[in-house]
Order: C-alpha cells, then sequence, then structure tokens
C-alpha cells in the first residue's frame, strides 16, 4: 500500500468537492493536511469564510488523523507567505503541495466575455498557483524532495467553448507544471498536472449528467492525484485527464516539420506547397522541455544547412572546453 506517513501536504480548495476528497484520502493514508480554502463562492465571491476548511480538518481528526485549517487567500503573495510560516511551524516540513483551488465564470461568448472574470479567474488559478508553488518550492528544495500536482482542466488542454478566461487560465498552469519539472530535478521535485472529470457542486452546477454521480466520484480522481504525490511517483512533467475510471495521457507533441535551407526561397507560396509536411503527425516529437524542443529546431535547421551545422558543432566544442 502506498501510504504517506511522515509527509506533509498542503492542499489548496480543500474545503469542498475534489479537493476534499484529496485531503480525506491522503489523512487516511498517514499525511498530515494542511486545509486551504478560503471559503468563498464557486466564482470566489463572498469574501472569507472558515466553515468549508474547518469541517475538513474536524472529518479529518475525527478519523484519526492530523490536519490544520489555512483560510488564507493564496492570489495574496503575504498571506501565503504567512500561511506557510504557520503550518511548517507546526507540521516542521513540507512535501507535497496540491493546488486545486479554482474559481469560474458564466459560460459567454467571446463578444461578452469579461476582462474582469479572467483577471479574477487569473488571480486564483495562476497566481495562486505561482505563490503556493513559490512557498513551497523553498522548503522542497532545502530537503531535496518534493511533489507537486497542478489541477488543470479539458478546457485548459483543448479550450471550451464559451468559457474563454477558465480555458486560458488554466491553460498557463500547463507552462508553470513544465517549468517547476524541468528545475525540480535536481532536488528531487516531481511535477505534474491532473485534468479531472467528476462530480461535485460545482460540476453539478454546470450542468454535468446526473449519472456522473454514480460513475465519475471524486475518489475516482484522488487515486491518480495521491500517486503523483507519492514517493513511488514514476514521472515528472506530465499531464493527465482522469475520471469516471478513465485515465490518459495529454501531451504537447511537434511534428518533424519541414525545413527551408538559406539557399531555398521561403514565401507564402512555397511555405503552403509543404503544409502537408508541416502537418504530417507521423514520427511527431515530444520535447520535455523548451530546450529540447530548440535541440529538435537546431537538428532540423542544420540538416538542411550545411554551414549552420559545423558552426553549432564548434559551439558546442566550445562548451563542453569551457566545462572541463
Amino acid at each position: 500500500m502506498l501510504d504517506f506517513e511522515g509527509r506533509v501536504a498542503l492542499i489548496t480548495g480543500a474545503g469542498r468537492g475534489i479537493g476534499r476528497q484529496h485531503a480525506e484520502f491522503l489523512a487516511s493514508r498517514g499525511a498530515k493536511i494542511i486545509v486551504n480554502d478560503y471559503g468563498g463562492d464557486l466564482r470566489g465571491d463572498g469574501g472569507a469564510n472558515t466553515k468549508p476548511a474547518n469541517d475538513v480538518v474536524e472529518s479529518i481528526r475525527a478519523a484519526g488523523g492530523e490536519a490544520m485549517a489555512a483560510c488564507n487567500d493564496i492570489g495574496d503573495h503575504t498571506q501565503v507567505a504567512e500561511m506557510f510560516d504557520v503550518a511548517v511551524a507546526q507540521f516542521g516540513r513540507l512535501d507535497i503541495l496540491i493546488h486545486n483551488a479554482s474559481v469560474y465564470a458564466q459560460l459567454n461568448p467571446f463578444s461578452n466575455a469579461s476582462v474582469q472574470d479572467l483577471e479574477r479567474i487569473m488571480r486564483v488559478n495562476v497566481v495562486g498557483g505561482w505563490n503556493v508553488a513559490q512557498h513551497a518550492w523553498r522548503h522542497m528544495t532545502d530537503q531535496n524532495y518534493g511533489r507537486i500536482v497542478m489541477t488543470g482542466s479539458g478546457a485548459g488542454f483543448f479550450g471550451r467553448r464559451k468559457d474563454h478566461a477558465y480555458s486560458t487560465a488554466k491553460s498557463a498552469l500547463i507552462a508553470l507544471t513544465k517549468v517547476l519539472a524541468t528545475e525540480g530535478e535536481a532536488f528531487d521535485i516531481k511535477a505534474n498536472l491532473v485534468g479531472p472529470i467528476a462530480w461535485t457542486e460545482n460540476s453539478a452546477s454546470q450542468g454535468i449528467p446526473k449519472i456522473m454521480e454514480k460513475v465519475a466520484p471524486p475518489m475516482r480522481v484522488t487515486s491518480l492525484v495521491s500517486l503523483l504525490a507519492h514517493e513511488q511517483c514514476p514521472v515528472n512533467g506530465e499531464m493527465f485527464r482522469c475520471g469516471g475510471g478513465f485515465v490518459s495521457r495529454v501531451f504537447i507533441a511537434e511534428t518533424k516539420g519541414t525545413t527551408f535551407s538559406a539557399e531555398e526561397a521561403m514565401t507564402p507560396e512555397t511555405v503552403l506547397n509543404r503544409f502537408s509536411d508541416i502537418m504530417n503527425v507521423d514520427g511527431f516529437n515530444i520535447p520535455s522541455n523548451s530546450d529540447r524542443a530548440g535541440a529538435h529546431v537546431s537538428a532540423s535547421i542544420a540538416a538542411a544547412n550545411p554551414d549552420f551545422a559545423q558552426a553549432l558543432a564548434e559551439a558546442k566544442a566550445k562548451r563542453r572546453q569551457n566545462a572541463e
């Protein structure tokens, strides 16, 4: 059994729904839980309300676990710093961050979309995710260990019609996850992202079919999230869709593409002539980070331009010499 004895987890948005399920399950497996929930409504309105977080803490303690409530606004960098100071003072360390907190907007055609909704959603989903990850990072790098799970969405992966602000915010978490995964490798910090599908108060309000209450309970997301939060997490920098018993990998890939040499004419017309090569997904590449993506581009340019290939080889040799 994958247990979490001795581990400390901070979970944002843990007062309700999927976040609450994460908190209660990890606590049942031995983790000490910091239950972060500001307590506003699903739009992030209504002001602070300590009841959701305190209810989860009481539930965990009643089952024999350890937990503390943290009703801090994660969009406020100062409040996040205070939250971490109190949490680490109480539990001594921070091993796991699950950023689950999220707010939403009314669905609208883009012509009626509100920039205020975008700013409000970005503040919790993205700025909040940045704030908690940065404060967690300092503890994780000091102890050379950490697990981070960001909560994404199919809207962030693929875009959701009439849900522009939320889609944009969830998409931003993809890049944050990828860069944390790359930078964290040296410290045994793994960062991954899950786009959940589950029956919750929020999903019900958005019209998810009633049958989903039976086939897609939050625990069917928590099982994957718990694996990614565990020391035996087998991946880093990956993305998943999960819910209703379904789990899939989601990835960003690049086709082999085509390269025009320096001697070839590159015009709108010649690009059009090669568009089938550009779009062909056979033999696609999945870069693990932007450096690897850049190497793919450099290799393609070098293959079409011998002078560039020679200059690239000389630059690499010089870097190796300087390193020695």
